[in-house]
């Protein structure tokens, strides 16, 4: 019987696909000529005004045509021209009925009432019928529904009969979007729109009290976060979207935990704004360790930034690395004259410049093989350079592994600075910027105590010389070389054990863009010349808690399938790290994140 039953169902429902399939077709040829969409539109434009007309004249008096009087034909004519005239005046017939929405019902709904006003002054001025608000009021109505639901029904028919070609064959992935705000509707609109993704949302989760029970684009909002296994259980979901952009660390962290617990793939959705101003990436992608941190994107003055870098002549040191190849990647939008790219590291250097190229970068770019410490040839790339900017991010970084190579530390990282300072002086540079780091303050180590020691010649070097500076100091950058993110997703992939230095230690923790972002904005700040600029890294992070995050984000559990063990503080690391000395003034700057 059971069998029977659901044989009956699968019938019923492939016949009212095949209907809807015929329909959409219909829709779709009608609107795949240009002539033909003319004269659909024609005959329809003027249907619905005498449509509406001839119910609302059914409902006011009756339904016996024969009965109607003469004025009433006249009364038809007058009201129908002004719907038409109105719908011309107000742009209410330029619509794609495919793409219909909220506005263009709107300016439906305006022209059918500046024509009913206009309708309802020209029949109390002819005295042609005397119940003329009734009549009045009632074909405006109709003809909104009318006009409205047609546009509609056209959209409906079009998005359905596209999802069932897309799916044809092809199961859709069953999807379950977390964040029913404005970008959750987004996400769920974009999906029904676009069946080739081949994604049907089925369910949204918020922890918004006031919005359980509620709909985004007919999708139902079924719970909280906390829920989030039992929801994706019930609705059979093949994949979560995240959509809360503007969630903080503690959010996002509490999110991917729960979609970690229900064992379906995850993946996060862009901020439509910062997509729509050319701030962020368009695809729905996996989450990255910066999504952790839960900050909003940098707010830039790009009016400040074009006025000091535009057309400038910019060197970099260290180019090929983490900072020095997001630096570029930052400036190559603000079209400088040209850059310099200057490194040792002639792999990452040849990748970065043909990135570039394939970006189809037209600033112009030299890639310079070079050690900073050899001071007579870079005195000779700068001199044939002649720049505006220095930015000088080539050191070494790494904390344990200089405290037994002291030797070379201070060659590369103070003799370094020295050789580029007055290769920069001879060249008569504008403006000196030194990349520095939260381990100058109260240094431990040999790596510390090098960049401390640049800060202050820096600092002394340029107070005495035509030559500008800025020192730029911030804490840890994601996913850079050396970092210990990288190393984390290694050990997971090799299935562990996670090596944390300390439960109790923690860093401060930025994107490679949020820091690149940060240095040009403090380059292009008057108030931070001569002075260093730190960088706002939002609070601290555990590693410990960095550690269990971005297991979790794999899918697995802490110390159930990857061991998180605990090592020692290695040489010359510190248990919490600072970013400025007591003894320095602190003062805010135009820039809200750069004191």
């Amino acid at each position: 019987m059971e069998d029977v039953r659901s044989s009956g169902v699968t019938e019923v429902t492939a016949v009212h696909q095949r209907v809807l399939f015929a329909l959409a077709r219909a829709v779709d040829w009608l609107g795949a000529d240009r002539l033909r969409r003319r004269v659909a539109l024609t005959v329809l434009e003027l249907g619905f005004p005498l449509l509406s007309f001839l119910g609302a004249t059914a409902i006011v008096y009756s339904g016996n045509v024969r009965a109607w009087s003469p004025e009433l034909f006249v009364a038809a004519a007058i009201l129908i021209l002004a719907k038409v005239f109105a719908g011309q005046v107000t742009g209410a017939f330029a619509g794609r009925w495919r793409f219909v929405g909220t506005r263009d019902a709107l300016i439906i709904v305006r022209s059918a009432l500046i024509a009913g006003g206009a309708g309802v002054i020209a029949l109390h001025q002819l005295q042609l019928v005397n119940t003329s608000l009734r009549l009045v009021t009632a074909d405006t109505s109709i003809y909104i529904v009318l006009a409205c639901g047609t546009r509609l029904a056209s959209r409906w028919l079009h998005e359905g009969g596209r999802r069932l070609v897309a799916g044809s064959g092809v199961a859709f992935r069953r999807v379950v979007v977390v964040g029913a705000g404005e970008s959750g509707a987004a996400v769920i609109k974009n999906m029904l729109a676009s069946p080739k993704l081949r994604m049907d949302p089925v369910a949204a989760v918020d922890d918004d009290l006031a919005k359980q029970g509620s709909r985004l684009n007919g999708v139902p909002v079924v719970g909280r976060v906390a829920q989030l296994t039992d929801v994706v259980r019930e609705h059979l979901a093949d994949e979560i979207i995240i959509a809360i952009p503007s969630g903080t660390r503690e959010q996002i962290g509490r999110v991917v935990d729960a979609c970690a617990a229900t064992k379906v793939p995850f993946r996060i959705a862009p901020d439509p704004e910062e997509v729509l101003n050319g701030r962020g990436h368009g695809q729905i992608r996996v989450v990255a360790p910066s999504d952790l941190l839960g900050r909003p994107q940098v707010e830039l003055n790009l009016d400040a930034l074009r006025d000091e870098l535009t057309g400038a002549r910019i060197a970099i040191t260290g180019a090929a690395g983490s900072i020095g190849s997001e630096l570029t990647r930052q400036l190559v939008k603000l079209h400088p004259a040209v850059l310099y790219l200057i490194d040792r590291n002639e792999n990452d250097l040849y990748f970065l410049c043909d990135e570039l190229d394939r970006k189809g970068v037209r600033v112009a770019h030299v890639e310079v093989i070079q050690d900073v410490r050899d001071q007579r040839r870079m005195t000779r790339i700068l001199r044939e350079l002649v720049p505006t900017h220095v930015f000088h991010a080539a050191a070494f970084k790494h904390v344990p592994l200089m405290e037994f190579h002291l030797v070379e530390a201070v060659e590369n990282n103070i003799l370094g600075t020295w050789a580029t300072l007055e290769a920069a002086r001879a060249a008569g540079t504008g403006k000196f910027v030194l990349i520095s780091t939260d381990k100058a303050v109260h240094p431990t180590s040999v790596m510390g105590a090098t960049k401390r020691f640049v800060e202050l010649l820096v600092a002394g070097w340029t107070c005495e010389s035509p030559m500008r500076s800025v020192i730029v100091r911030f804490g840890n950058v994601l996913g850079s070389n050396g970092s210990v993110v990288p190393l984390f997703e290694r050990q997971i992939a090799e299935g562990g054990p996670v090596t944390v230095t300390s439960r109790q230690a923690t860093r401060y923790f930025m994107t490679t863009t949020e820091a690149a972002q940060l240095v040009l904005q403090a380059v292009a700040m008057k108030e931070s010349t001569g002075k260093v600029a730190i960088l706002d890294m939002g609070q601290p992070m555990r590693i410990w808690d960095l550690a269990e995050m971005l297991v979790r984000m794999n899918g697995l559990r802490p110390g159930v399938d990857i061991e998180i063990v605990e090592t020692a503080l290695r040489p010359g690391e510190k248990l919490h790290e600072e970013l400025w000395w007591d003894t320095e003034n602190m003062t805010a700057s135009s820039q809200p994140r750069i004191t």
